[in-house]
């Protein structure tokens, strides 16, 4: 068995003992039609030229796509189409887990983080990994933390300025106590 993906090595024999603990399992083609004709689309197939026995290996899903049964074999989620290339669109890293943007509601945050809006990849899903996926969730916070903290700093000012055209000129002598003035 040989996963049918372009420049994928993956084949039955040659997945090694650690990828099979990383579940490094095998699907058929969908006989439903236009998933099939998805995922032919979605590899460069023809249908007239895949074999009976074509498979894709786990590697062209994401996570997110996948799930456990029961029993404990990995499955596709229905609808789910592989991808010869899944790739960060943050920093290019394609072995580390990725998730999808848009199940993760990603989209905003890569949008005030870069200043582009997402476009449409063709074949390649809008995925970041694991790291990038936090550090946008961390900009979030960061964002929305700065612009509160800008908010306040406005407020103060705008208060100071209005004390002082309330009071032109007029020094405030200062009362602390333990403060002593220098000589």
């Amino acid at each position: 068995m040989r996963c049918c993906v372009p420049l994928c090595r993956s084949t039955r024999e040659n997945v090694s003992t650690s990828q099979r603990k990383e579940n490094i399992t095998f699907y058929g083609f969908p006989s439903e039609v236009h998933l099939r004709a998805a995922w032919l689309k979605a590899l460069g197939k023809q249908d007239s030229n895949l074999s009976n026995s074509a498979v894709v290996c786990s590697q062209h899903f994401l996570d997110d796509e996948m799930y456990e049964t029961e029993s404990g074999f990995r499955q596709v989620y229905a609808g789910a189409v592989p991808s010869t290339v899944q790739v960060c669109m943050i920093c290019l890293d394609s072995d580390r887990k990725l998730l999808l943007m848009s199940k993760h509601k990603l989209e905003e945050a890569y949008e005030k983080l870069t200043g582009y809006p997402l476009f449409d990849l063709g074949k390649l899903k809008q995925t970041v990994c694991v790291l990038c996926a936090q550090r946008l969730r961390n900009f979030r916070r960061f964002r929305a933390k700065s612009l509160r903290a800008r908010t306040l700093m406005m407020d103060l000012v705008k208060k100071q300025d209005s004390a002082e055209q309330s009071s032109p000129g007029q020094l405030v002598p200062n009362k602390s106590p333990g403060i002593k003035p220098r000589v």
